[in-house]
């Protein structure tokens, strides 16, 4: 399947566009809640890294949705990959998991660093599946790989806006404090911050940003 990439620029012209009204965006939407997913097998754990260590397959899903057999992928891209790179890696994971793995549409969501999984993927997905197209799913029997072709949906990043590892990690903290406490109190995000800003003896301003900062990596 040939796909045709939009110039570089064109990313970045958008990402211009886009970038005030996601800032604003986050003051009232904070970290992205992921997708309910019906599953009936997960594996877990960094299962398989490539030969050259451009990524890991963190995490492995099997999709129950009507009589088709899906699966999801959850990948750390290692390094700052460009959306041509991304696709050479998801060529890569397709010929690693159909050698073991069979079905008929696979989602593989990209990301820069392992705290994001089970959020709005930051680099991107791409779907492999009849036409590209994850409802198409039961037009083709499981393992019929040859009839299928990727879909993308990935994001060309401006690696200098990534969060540092320390920054991802204290992001992690305050993301799971907030998701198990989800309320109707209109203070939470602020309760949080100063949970996470005294665990890591940091000013609740610095985490507020942290937090800021993450959700406009993962929007654009």
């Amino acid at each position: 399947m040939t796909t045709k990439q939009k110039p570089k620029w064109v990313y970045r012209l958008r990402r211009g566009l886009l970038f005030i009204p996601a800032i604003a965006l986050t003051v009232y939407v904070w970290p992205h809640e992921p997708a309910e997913e019906t599953t009936d097998e997960t594996v877990t754990q960094a299962e398989a890294t490539d030969d050259e260590g451009r990524y890991t397959i963190e995490t492995r899903q099997t999709v129950t949705e009507d009589e088709a057999v899906r699966y999801t992928y959850d990948i750390v891209v290692h390094g700052q990959p460009d959306v041509e790179t991304l696709q050479s890696i998801s060529q890569d994971v397709m010929d690693e998991v159909t050698t073991r793995d069979t079905f008929q549409a696979a989602l593989l969501r990209f990301y820069d660093h392992e705290a994001y999984i089970g959020t709005e993927s930051p680099l991107g997905e791409a779907v492999f599946a009849p036409e590209g197209d994850w409802s198409l799913a039961d037009t083709v029997q499981p393992g019929a790989y040859e009839e299928m072709s990727f879909g993308w949906q990935l994001k060309e990043k401006e690696w200098d806006t990534q969060l540092s590892d320390e920054e991802a990690r204290i992001w992690q903290v305050w993301n799971r404090v907030y998701e198990a406490e989800q309320s109707d109190d209109p203070d939470l995000k602020a309760k949080v911050t100063r949970t996470v800003s005294t665990k890591y003896d940091l000013n609740p301003e610095t985490v507020q940003r942290i937090v800021l900062k993450q959700s406009v990596w993962a929007a654009l």
